[in-house]
């Protein structure tokens, strides 16, 4: 049986969507955890509307994102958990489908399915060259995947062992953003990902979600960054050096992304954590882009998002 666990904050557009879509499912054997961060609008109401004993609605004063999953799991009765963000949906197989690879792979404790992000009226499928054929399953390591690629795992197509994500403390209950992927990589260092590539997921992109144009706070960047430092060094060889394709790149892209934002204290305490980590070219770039001026930084940016 799985624990659902929604974190809910001013989601009155999309909520109930949402908790529909967790009640059609094929397979019925859930509770399903929502839990208001302190909403303003209508959400809570939305909510209280529906009439199924299985729904477990909490109220916590808002503390974020991670303080209201971890909430979530804390209270959940069953050793399955499956998150679920308030804006995004699944189609009705997906619990049914998750269940079956359980089964079929009982040593394992993470679980992914395919997903689409969808914008306005346009919908993008999640697929590159390390995924299984559509429809199949896989066992799938994910610093392999993020060398080259976005991760396999997104907050609304994962399902994880519950005794495995609390060994590991769950989501980081300071950080605002990059949280999740803080929290997917201590959970991959050690486990592969069953990933079923079938589209069961959709994640919406939203004008006023989180996005590449919000801030990335210095406390959270250097807490991902440390977060890395302790990972990278519990990886086989192999791994690390995809690990190091996927910090360096994303290290300097948050860098230039965020640094015109920080006070010169903060953005000092991060040059500090990410000459830490980085070393040969990466860290060489590191270092030049501290010293230019924020104006000529763009034309770095650009080259780095493509990879070069």
């Amino acid at each position: 049986m799985f624990s659902v666990v929604i974190p809910l904050y001013n989601k009155e557009a999309f909520i109930s969507t949402t908790i529909r879509s967790v009640l059609d499912q094929s397979f019925q054997d859930f509770e399903l955890l929502v839990i208001d961060d302190g909403s303003t609008d209508d959400s809570h109401k939305i909510v209280q509307e529906f009439n199924d004993s299985r729904i477990r609605l909490k109220s916590i004063k808002n503390s974020g994102v991670s303080v209201a999953r971890n909430f979530g799991v804390e209270k959940s009765k069953y050793d399955w958990i499956a998150f679920l963000d308030a804006d995004d949906y699944w189609t009705s197989g997906f619990l049914e489908t998750l269940w079956s690879a359980i089964q079929d792979h009982p040593d394992n404790k993470l679980f992914a399915t395919g997903r689409s992000r969808i914008f306005k009226s346009d919908s993008e499928r999640y697929q590159h060259e390390f995924l299984p054929p559509d429809g199949d399953v896989a066992v799938l390591n994910y610093f392999q995947t993020i060398s080259k690629y976005l991760p396999l795992i997104n907050s609304s197509n994962v399902v994880v062992d519950k005794g495995h994500y609390l060994a590991e403390g769950g989501f980081n209950a300071g950080m605002k953003r990059h949280e999740d992927h803080d929290l997917w990589i201590r959970l991959a260092k050690h486990e592969p990902v069953v990933f079923i590539n079938k589209d069961l997921s959709r994640y919406r992109k939203t004008e006023t979600g989180t996005g590449s144009g919000e801030i990335f706070r210095a406390g959270d960047f250097i807490n991902y960054i440390q977060t890395i430092k302790k990972v990278k060094n519990q990886l086989s060889e192999e791994e690390q050096l995809n690990f190091k394709k996927y910090y360096d790149r994303f290290s300097l892209i948050s860098y230039i992304q965020n640094c015109a934002v920080y006070t010169g204290k903060e953005n000092n305490s991060v040059y500090e954590e990410l000459s830490g980590l980085l070393e040969g070219a990466a860290l060489k770039r590191l270092k030049w882009i501290h010293r230019i001026p924020i104006k000529k930084l763009y034309p770095v940016y650009k080259k780095l998002k493509k990879g070069k």
